[in-house]
């Protein structure tokens, strides 16, 4: 907004003087020679000072807008929220633009619709190696939020033989989190039944319509099946250690054009994370929380003390180690897209914007 008004502000100034210009310049054309000479001269001196340093404070204070997609609003996006609401990004003069794009992110972001987006991992991995224009450029939600909830009939992980279980996709990062819980009670993949929904308030809303025997769920769709009786089978963390979650992703000929917002939005992420470990900020934290996921607030207090103080997902740094690589490479081998030897890690992810983003 102050921006804007600026702007204005140096229209209306460059208005004045053009008609100034214009009014002196007839004015001068009906003097003598000699006189006309002088006041071209003062005319010129004029027109140099002024207009210059009220675009340079116009320009100074333009933001870049981000659009911003994800899945869903929701914890996953908590760091960004709190840096919106504390008016951290307009101090770096970033506006994000939330974008819902559900399941269709990675495509959005690859066509320029969107600028970063945010989802599980292999939605952008997978484009990336195809050959896509973008790459992740933060890890933020460093392993498993999910826990798999089920009909109260079933009871334990091997009555899910032949059932019907709601996931995000057959190629997503739930995907990867659910084929190890199965095992866990030797069941594969083929031995029950998969229909996909992206959002986890879908796959929610479909198992309390009964049109699923089981989903997998976070918060705070979790703390919800738990209020309503549903068999919660187990996290799913255990059994897929130190996989990442979600990540935010960049179109990258955006991203090069506009390295320093991207680096300030990276910067705010870590500050985010840190403020939101901070005890002390946890009412304010779910107060943000609640004006964008537009929860109760005893499930948001529920999904603080789940994620934020228990499991503590959310990585501090933003960066993928070689390690996390692996497991990343690992996941999406496990979804047949790749194959050892697996491709660098640079194919996939650019550190450049966290490793660059310091306080």
């Amino acid at each position: 907004m102050r921006a804007r008004k600026m702007y204005r502000s140096v229209l209306a100034i460059l208005l004045a003087y053009v008609e100034l210009w214009l009014q002196t310049r007839m004015e001068i054309a009906m003097l003598p020679v000699s006189q006309g000479l002088h006041l071209r001269g003062a005319l010129a001196l004029l027109l140099a000072l002024p207009v210059p340093s009220a675009l340079s404070a116009g320009a100074a204070l333009a933001q870049t807008k981000i659009i911003t997609g994800m899945v869903a609003h929701g914890p996953p996006q908590w760091p960004q929220y709190i840096a919106t609401e504390l008016g951290w990004f307009q101090q770096d003069n970033i506006e994000l633009d939330f974008v819902t794009a559900g399941g269709s992110g990675a495509q959005q972001l690859a066509a320029g619709a969107l600028d970063i987006c945010h989802s599980g991992y292999p939605d952008f991995a997978r484009a990336s190696l195809q050959g896509a224009p973008m790459k992740i450029i933060i890890n933020d939600i460093v392993a498993s939020p999910y826990a798999v909830f089920a009909k109260p009939a079933i009871k334990q992980i091997a009555d899910l033989k032949g059932k019907l279980i709601s996931i995000g996709g057959n190629n997503d990062i739930t995907f990867i989190y659910i084929k190890p819980f199965l095992a866990s009670a030797g069941l594969k993949t083929s031995d029950v039944d998969f229909i996909f929904a992206k959002a986890a308030g879908d796959r929610f809303s479909a198992l309390v319509a009964g049109g699923v025997d089981a989903t997998i769920l976070n918060h705070p769709t979790y703390s919800k099946a738990v209020s309503l009786g549903f068999s919660n089978l187990g996290d799913t963390k255990p059994y897929a250690e130190d996989i990442p979650f979600t990540v935010w992703a960049a179109n990258m000929p955006w991203a090069e054009k506009n390295r320093n917002a991207l680096t300030a939005f990276a910067r705010n992420y870590k500050r985010g994370v840190r403020w939101l470990y901070d005890a002390a900020n946890k009412d304010r934290a779910i107060d943000i929380l609640m004006k964008y996921a537009r929860q109760a607030r005893k499930d948001l207090e529920e999904a603080y003390d789940y994620q934020v103080t228990k499991l503590k997902l959310y990585g501090l740094d933003g960066d993928v180690s070689d390690k996390t690589y692996e497991k990343m490479a690992e996941g999406l081998a496990e979804i047949d897209f790749i194959k050892k030897p697996f491709p660098p890690k640079s194919a996939i992810f650019d550190g450049s914007f966290v490793q660059q983003a310091t306080n």
